[in-house]
């Protein structure tokens, strides 16, 4: 019997420090998260990195593609792409130059802007007390 090396690690440290490593890496994205200070474009390309790093990670180890260079390749930026490209095209709707799109803060009830509804909450309110 002749012995062959692996490609796959024979011990299961190296998946338990990838799962550390991605564990880091998630607590890290939360942070960044919750900061208030970062302006919104750097927190995204921050957490865009984040995301990035982790595909890279789980395609390397988990699905064992370190040598296969350009899967690796393509399976961590396949994902940047489309977002992009669905990005690109739904932009078009978040935009508030759309009349089709615009919200009101202005209850059904409420049809003028003027009025407040605080009448209609104060009845609703004691209309479903009657009934407990």
């Amino acid at each position: 019997m002749t012995t062959h090396e692996h490609a796959h690690p024979t011990g299961y440290r190296q998946y338990f420090t990838t799962w550390l490593w991605l564990l880091g890496m998630t607590l890290l994205a939360l942070a960044i998260g919750y900061i208030e200070g970062i302006p919104g474009t750097i927190k995204t390309l921050l957490l865009v990195g984040v995301t990035l790093a982790k595909i890279f990670l789980i395609g390397s180890i988990f699905m064992h593609l370190k040598s296969e260079r350009v899967n690796l390749i393509m399976l961590t930026f396949s994902p940047l792409v489309l977002a992009i490209i669905l990005f690109t095209f739904t932009s078009g709707e978040t935009r508030n130059n759309d009349s089709t799109h615009q919200v009101e803060n202005i209850s059904p009830k409420c049809k003028d802007a003027q009025r407040t509804c605080r009448s209609v909450e104060v009845k609703a309110e004691g209309h479903s007390e009657e009934h407990k």
